[in-house]
């Protein structure tokens, strides 16, 4: 009997072509599924993943990005034994400068607590009455300079050396100037208000310079290297002024006085005076008196231009209401806008302009038009020092309860709006986090971290003595006087 016709089923070849033939979509399916699956993955995983900027820190400041609750301690300095030792740890108050080139002087008064409070205890009342005692038998004044990113103390100075006659009991304030090399210390003195410069590099006492003691008060405003002093007259007389280098501090550079009801304004490199309904520019190193075409009410200084000038923004009332504006050097106007604005702030990208009714618009800095304009974005709204985005941070008040909130800078969309505590304030950002001080005082008693994306809380600080930052430092002063750099915790990415 003959072999059957070979067929489809009994050719080995041809089986192995069907099979393959039948196994070629199922294959094609699987990959196609599991190329989806991945995509899916990855578009969840981009979603899902928060989206932080990628900028220089802005204002060249570098914080560090601590995204939990700070549990080392990066360097430890006892500022009460160096500043202060013959007097009781507990009563030394400590006073930090703001930071520069990541450099404090730090200086000290004692705490004079005349026992008013009859609701203290016992206890409260006996440390009360020691500090008394050691505040009246006090009779030196330090002052540290500290190297913020080592925490030591490059020299302690003693004021007392060169200003004999120096108040212990006065609160002191420093000022680091490196571009002129020197320390400044304001305190007060049997003859009023005294001013010492001392050198960067040693400590070493430069000069002094003494108000008169009959003048009522004096107050001085800085801006880099400058002083502005103003000196409150009798009724009826003009109140005096000042213009200060901070490399001559007893040769001011101009003295004069303003129109009535106007005060003089420090700008980047100058001062700008109201003098019989017109404006001069004194100049801040020659003193050269020039023209100035415009007379502001406030102003606010922005980002390095081309030239190496900060670009200048100003506010000026006029007839017609007020006027926001961009000025040269000479105080011509670069764009003008009708604008009724209560304050301004310069960000990476935006003149932010804050109105009465908290209306935030932002202005494009190089001619003035509008990008965007927000009801109610917030009371305050500016760039935050540290950060790497264009977000434009603020607190807001919603049902009178406060908000932190922060805007797309370039669209002004809403990144995050959520709750913040009573009487807190932006004060750092780093490149993942955003923190708030809480309190009214330049040292609060509490920091509070918020993801920068989410505005999410990410942790809270509250220590017994003080918590700030100097600089881009996270630093906290205990209730002794002791002082440490906070770092630790979960980072993203690189940091400082």
């Amino acid at each position: 009997m003959s072999d059957p016709l070979p067929g489809p089923a009994r050719d080995p070849a041809r089986r192995l072509r069907a099979v393959r033939g039948r196994r070629a979509p199922r294959l094609l399916g699987g990959y196609l599924a599991l190329l989806v699956a991945t995509a899916i993955v990855l578009v969840a995983g981009w979603a899902a993943d928060p989206e932080y900027g990628a900028e220089p820190p802005w204002r060249g400041l570098v914080v560090d990005d601590l995204r939990s609750a700070p549990g080392e301690t990066l360097w430890s300095l006892d500022l009460a034994a160096l500043l202060a030792p013959e007097a009781p740890a507990h009563c030394v108050h400590l006073w930090p400068s703001p930071a520069e080139s990541g450099l404090v002087a730090v200086t000290t008064s004692i705490d004079l607590d005349l026992e008013a409070d009859v609701d203290l205890r016992a206890d409260d009342l006996a440390e009360a009455a020691e500090c008394r005692t050691a505040a009246f038998a006090h009779d030196t004044s330090r002052v540290a300079l500290v190297d913020v990113r080592t925490g030591l103390a490059l020299w302690v100075h003693d004021l007392v050396e060169d200003v004999p006659d120096a108040d212990p009991t006065s609160i002191p304030s420093a000022q680091v100037v490196p571009a002129a090399g020197r320390v400044l210390v304001q305190t007060q003195s049997d003859r009023g208000l005294v001013q010492a410069a001392l050198a960067l590099d040693d400590g070493r006492h430069l000069e002094t310079a003494r108000e008169r003691r009959d003048l009522p008060s004096v107050s001085v405003a800085t801006l880099g290297r400058l002083q502005l002093r103003s000196a409150a007259a009798a009724v009826g007389d003009p109140d005096a002024y000042a213009l200060v280098d901070a490399a001559a501090l007893t040769v001011p550079v101009w003295r004069g006085s303003a129109d009535r009801g106007r005060t003089p304004l420090l700008v980047p490199g100058a001062l700008v005076v109201p003098i019989e309904g017109r404006s001069i520019r004194v100049d801040g190193r020659t003193g050269e008196m020039t023209p100035y075409r415009s007379t502001p009410d406030l102003v606010a200084a922005g980002s390095p231009a081309p030239g190496g000038d900060d670009d200048l923004f100003a506010v000026r009332s006029g007839p017609g209401g007020r006027v926001v504006s961009a000025l040269d050097r000479d105080g011509a106007a670069r764009w003008a806008r009708p604008l009724d604005a209560r304050s301004i702030a310069a960000t990476r990208g935006c003149l932010l302009v804050t109105s009465d009714d908290d209306t935030t618009t932002c202005l494009r800095p190089s001619d003035g038009t509008t990008r965007w304009s927000v009801d109610g974005a917030a009371t305050t709204a500016r760039g935050v020092p540290g950060q790497v985005s264009d977000d434009v941070y603020g607190i807001a008040r919603r049902d009178g309860r406060p908000r932190l909130t922060a805007l797309d800078g370039l669209t002004g969309r809403s990144v995050f709006d959520v709750p913040a505590g009573d009487l807190e304030t932006v004060v750092a950002a780093s490149r993942t986090v955003v923190y708030l001080a809480m309190g009214s005082s330049p040292q609060s008693r509490a920091v509070a971290a918020h993801d920068a994306a989410s505005g999410r809380r990410l942790w809270t600080l509250r220590s017994a003595g003080s918590v700030s930052f100097w600089g881009g430092a996270l630093v906290e002063v205990d209730g002794v006087g002791v002082a440490r750099r906070l770092g630790g915790g979960q980072r993203i990415g690189a940091t400082s």
